[in-house]
């Protein structure tokens, strides 16, 4: 999925103290007189500086805890949220937890990107793997995305290699949390081919080819349509996001033999 463009680092917290300062020294001095300043304005909670957030997607909310630095959350692609850290220059080997809803759990997947599972077993949403992006990734560091205790995750951050214990320099951690991966999915019956095919129209996210998307999208597709739940359906799908990632729709058809991924990738995804 195409990823929100990491932000600049931002110097928020130097800002901060420096009002903070002038302030004091406003105050000090004795200045009186005047009618009282304007309460300030209450800050939007989904771009206020934060130790912890909501990050919500349609029916699905997580929460993000930050061992520093600010947190927020914006609108992403096909109304996916995007989770920003900005981390301080001297950012902690952990930076961030994830924690799911009651009754679910957070699955790193071999990729780095995370599955929501409720309490079947089910993807219910995905989490892109996490980016660095900065002074941190500009040095060699990396983000890396690990389960945790209770179904949780985190996002660390992982230094070059051959490196000692320096501290990374500042900069933004990113990714994304999707509850929906499929836009359309239609039957059609090609009885001259061999039978019926499913087309599916998948988001951006899964065209990207994140591990998480792709489960994501075949949970929906399961829901929403039964019949393609057949053996060698899923190779089919895999070989779509793998070789075919542009493609309008991706034909996912029931009646073909089930060959193993391999034989399916080999065919084109259109095993005989």
């Amino acid at each position: 999925m195409p990823r929100p463009r990491p932000s600049a680092p931002r110097c928020g917290g130097l800002l901060r103290a420096a009002v903070a300062a002038v302030v004091a020294t406003v105050a000090l001095a004795g200045c009186t007189g005047g009618p009282d300043p304007a309460p300030a304005p209450t800050a939007d909670p989904t771009t206020a500086a934060a130790t912890e957030v909501a990050v919500t997607s349609g029916d699905v909310t997580l929460t993000a805890r930050a061992a520093g630095g600010d947190l927020r959350t914006g609108p992403g692609p096909d109304g996916a949220t995007g989770l920003t850290l900005d981390l301080p220059a001297a950012a902690e080997a952990v930076v961030l937890t994830l924690v799911p809803p009651p009754g679910s759990s957070l699955e790193v997947l071999t990729d780095r990107s995370a599955v929501l599972r409720d309490g079947t077993g089910t993807a219910v949403a995905a989490l892109d793997a996490p980016v660095l992006a900065g002074d941190a990734a500009d040095a060699g560091w990396a983000a890396r995305a690990d389960a945790a205790a209770g179904g949780t995750a985190t996002w660390s951050l992982s230094p070059p290699v051959g490196t000692g214990p320096a501290e990374p320099a500042g900069g933004t951690v990113t990714a994304a949390l999707a509850t929906v991966a499929l836009r359309e999915a239609t039957w059609r019956d090609l009885d001259d081919e061999g039978g019926r095919s499913l087309a599916v129209a998948p988001t951006d996210a899964v065209r990207a080819g994140g591990l998480a998307s792709e489960e994501l999208l075949w949970a929906e597709i399961v829901a929403q349509e039964p019949d393609a739940d057949a053996p060698g359906v899923r190779d089919q799908l895999t070989c779509h996001v793998v070789g075919a990632p542009d493609k309008a729709t991706w034909n996912l058809e029931p009646w073909r033999p089930d060959v193993g991924l391999l034989a399916t990738l080999a065919a084109r995804c259109n095993p005989r």
